[in-house]
């Protein structure tokens, strides 16, 4: 079991993530935006994986991943990117930063986001 945190502003993609994950069995901790993941994160930076969305209100996903990239307690946590933005020049500058660790373009499978945490997961 991992602990998870969802950064996301849609409520309805918060919800599905939330309920795939933990029909998988990890726990779930929710963000609406990159400024409330980042204030979650300095207080408890006990979690082995992040998914986050780039298009958000307050601090974005592009944002905040380079911001986690200069924070020497989250920095290695593995980031996933979920996103409806799939432009390779937006996915390089994305990995560039350090943390990202996979892109999962919206909508996506289960078995595609099972098979991503088991990857992440496991290493």
């Amino acid at each position: 079991m991992a602990r998870i945190l969802i950064i996301d502003d849609s409520d309805s993609v918060r919800s599905t993530l939330k309920n795939l994950l933990t029909e998988m069995k990890h726990q779930v901790v929710e963000a609406e935006d990159g400024k409330i993941a980042l204030e979650i994160l300095e207080k408890e930076q006990e979690f082995d994986l992040i998914m986050c969305d780039v298009n958000m209100p307050n601090v974005n996903g592009m944002e905040f991943i380079e911001r986690q990239g200069s924070i020497a307690n989250i920095k290695s946590i593995p980031t996933i990117m979920c996103t409806t933005e799939s432009h390779p020049k937006l996915v390089l500058k994305a990995k560039r930063v350090g943390v990202v660790r996979a892109w999962l373009v919206k909508p996506f499978k289960a078995q595609r986001l099972k098979e991503t945490l088991d990857r992440l997961l496991a290493a």
